[in-house]
């Protein structure tokens, strides 16, 4: 079974707020801040710019799973958040 090359709405929302939070706690952005940026903007900058090396795990029914690298599911189509 394929799954699909794009990411969800839940995916996404949990990349964003997981990567808002690291930065948040003092990770270093992988995009330039500018002054009046938050976490969550620097966080939603990365993610469409394809910057963050994370791999989406997806479960099947069956039970297995498929790891998909973030890249490959921007290729597809670009987030607009």
């Amino acid at each position: 079974m394929i799954s699909q090359k794009r990411l969800t709405k839940y995916e996404i929302t949990k990349i964003i707020g997981g990567r808002a939070l690291q930065l948040s706690l003092g990770a270093f952005p992988l995009v330039e801040p500018k002054p009046t940026d938050t976490a969550f903007t620097i966080a939603v900058r990365e993610l469409s710019l394809g910057v963050l090396p994370i791999i989406v795990r997806r479960h099947l029914p069956d039970g297995t799973y498929v790891d998909m690298p973030l890249r490959e599911l921007l290729r597809e189509e670009k987030v607009a958040v």
